[in-house]
């Protein structure tokens, strides 16, 4: 049966009474040397790879739509005052289209009727079909 515990301590540890190995060096200064070359190169391919962006940038650089230099210019704000307000004045017309009679075109004979009896009017007609 194989014993997967730790290894016994050696003699000379037992009768300095600490551990008398050190650390294997070589393992370490492999890895930090490695750590170190690749984040070096990390840093040079990062250059290198900036530097062709920067050259084929003005290849990719659209050319400007020639209207748009006379586009014009809205000076005035586009944030609401009072939202609150402007959002009650909102349900305000909106109540008024939803709930009376009026002309759309009068010359045309079309009208606006209330939502509630257009209900009426085509629950009627479907009942009588």
């Amino acid at each position: 049966m194989d014993n997967h515990g730790p290894a016994p301590p050696s003699q000379g540890s037992l009768n300095a009474g600490h551990e008398i190995s050190d650390v294997p060096v070589r393992p370490l200064a492999g890895t930090a040397v490695a750590m170190t070359v690749l984040v070096a190169g990390s840093f040079l391919l990062m250059a290198i790879l900036f530097k062709v962006f920067d050259y084929y940038q003005p290849l990719f650089d659209s050319v400007p739509h020639p209207l748009a230099q006379e586009r014009a210019n809205n000076t005035s704000p586009r944030i609401q005052v009072d939202p609150p307000a402007q959002k009650a004045e909102l349900a305000q017309i909106e109540e008024r289209l939803l709930t009376t009679y009026s002309w759309v075109d009068p010359e045309g004979g079309v009208a606006r009727i209330p939502i509630a009896r257009a209900i009426e009017i085509l629950g009627a007609q479907a009942d009588a079909n």
